[in-house]
């Protein structure tokens, strides 16, 4: 019995090796040249294959590599101590790209061994030289495109070049990417986290000695990924309002924003583009008399945002009855009046002239336009039947003035009474020191005038 066991486990011995034996007869190794340099990478592929040079499908076992001629060249860095075992995705053939460097000149070796049987090998013979590259090279950056401006703090660089070259890319003349070209001739790699300014991109191939020695066209771009900026916000007509009243908000920021808008009381209200760096709207304050924080939010084209807490607050007084309508009543001499008040007040502003207007007060006969001066003082500058009053803005240099509205009535006796003043506005006007200037003008070319006829 213990013959026969004997017997068998021979048996199955022999027929393992002789079987094994005459399925894998070699490696087959490709380099992607003959000859290369010092320091070049050099694309290898390793493949099982049998007698017949067909490839060998269930070879999963670990190889040996190295180079008995070069032992300090260098291997791929999948390669741990000399040795490399198939997995099932390698599919029987193993590539590795850019992986193998030669440290010595003349003829070098590449010796590949099945570990278990150092009879299945393959032995390939390359010619390495100091020679540095003298052809030139076809290297260019193909995207992005020249002049470009970028909306984001990132980007991908695409370049061509021939392969199994060592590859720089330049941002602003400073090393950004290292990499090696493989046989796909196009490759690609993303910068992040890049600053807003102009960005000079360029891609240098290097010599085995890392010496540069072709370099592609620069390529400017400008990234511009910043922030919409917050530069302030006015609460009309005051920050301190009786409850639900009507107040119209204005911020400015940069121009042709996506979004702008502002949150009180968890509320959103999205503001209007009304001008250039100017967004506007109108809404009414919470009912509840409270201090309440307005917050800004806005959004550019690129989707960067800006949130401006506490960027202003308003002061919601609690609700007065007489003085929410138009026409409220009061007793006067005895006699219960109505009381006139202007109403929703309104400035549009012009590129040549600045329009005031307001609800009209169906009794009203006509409306008193003053202008505000110091100490309260008020002057009266014109009145007016319509419910609109135009100031023109006249030069380049500006001032401002503040105007009050108050309507006049007139009572079944044909009594004229004024009433309620309007809060002050302020409008932008033509410049006194203009003016003055105009008129010393005048009087300047009148008297130049009279001294010529005179020496006439």
């Amino acid at each position: 019995m213990k013959k026969i066991l004997k017997l068998l486990v021979l048996f199955s011995i022999f027929w393992y090796w002789h079987t094994f034996a005459a399925w894998i007869d070699h490696f087959e190794v490709t380099l992607w040249a003959t000859e290369a340099a010092v320091n070049e990478a050099i694309d290898i592929t390793i493949e099982a294959v049998d007698k017949n040079w067909n490839t060998v499908k269930d070879y999963a076992w670990t190889i040996l590599i190295l180079s008995e001629t070069d032992p300090k060249a260098e291997l791929p860095k999948e390669i741990k101590d000399n040795s490399y075992t198939f997995k099932e995705s390698d599919q029987w053939k193993i590539k590795f790209e850019n992986a193998l460097k030669f440290k010595s000149t003349w003829k070098q070796e590449l010796n590949i061994y099945d570990l278990a049987d150092e009879t299945i090998l393959w032995v390939w013979t390359i010619n390495i030289t100091w020679d540095a590259i003298t052809n030139p090279i076809n290297i260019s950056i193909v995207s992005p495109e020249d002049w470009l401006i970028l909306w984001k703090n990132e980007i991908t660089v695409t370049w061509k070049t021939d392969k199994n070259h060592q590859v720089i890319i330049k941002a602003n003349w400073k090393e950004a990417i290292k990499t090696v070209s493989n046989d796909e001739w196009t490759f690609e790699e993303k910068l992040e986290n890049l600053e807003n300014w102009d960005l000079i991109l360029s891609a240098t191939v290097l010599d085995a000695d890392n010496k540069e020695v072709w370099t592609s066209k620069d390529v400017k771009v400008t990234i511009d990924a910043s922030a919409p900026e917050f530069k302030s916000i006015k609460i009309l007509p005051s920050t301190t309002v009786d409850s639900e009243s009507e107040i119209s908000i204005e911020v400015v920021s940069d121009k042709w924003l996506k979004e702008a808008s502002v949150v009180i009381n968890d509320t959103i209200t999205k503001l209007t583009e009304w001008a250039d760096w100017v967004y506007t709207w109108k809404t009414n304050v919470p009912k509840e008399a409270w201090d309440y924080n307005v917050d800004v939010k806005l959004i550019n084209d690129i989707w960067n945002q800006t949130s401006k807490k506490q960027a202003a607050k308003i002061t919601v007084n609690a609700a007065d009855l007489n003085s929410a309508t138009e026409q409220v009543t009061a007793t006067i001499d005895n006699q219960v009046k109505k009381i006139y008040k202007i109403t929703n007040l309104e400035l549009t502003k012009l590129k040549t002239k600045s329009i005031l207007s307001w609800d009209k007060i169906s009794e009203a006969d006509s409306y008193n336009i003053y202008k505000q001066l110091d100490w309260n003082k008020l002057e009266l500058v014109d009145n007016i039947k319509e419910p609109r009053y135009e100031v023109n803005i006249v030069w380049d240099k500006i001032t401002y003035d503040y105007f009050v509205v108050e309507p006049i009535v007139k009572t079944e006796s044909w009594e004229t009474i004024k009433w309620e003043l309007s809060e002050a506005t302020k409008i932008q006007t033509w410049p006194k020191e203009i003016l003055l200037l105009l008129i010393l003008s005048m009087i300047l070319w009148f008297v130049i005038m009279i001294l010529k006829r005179r020496k006439a």
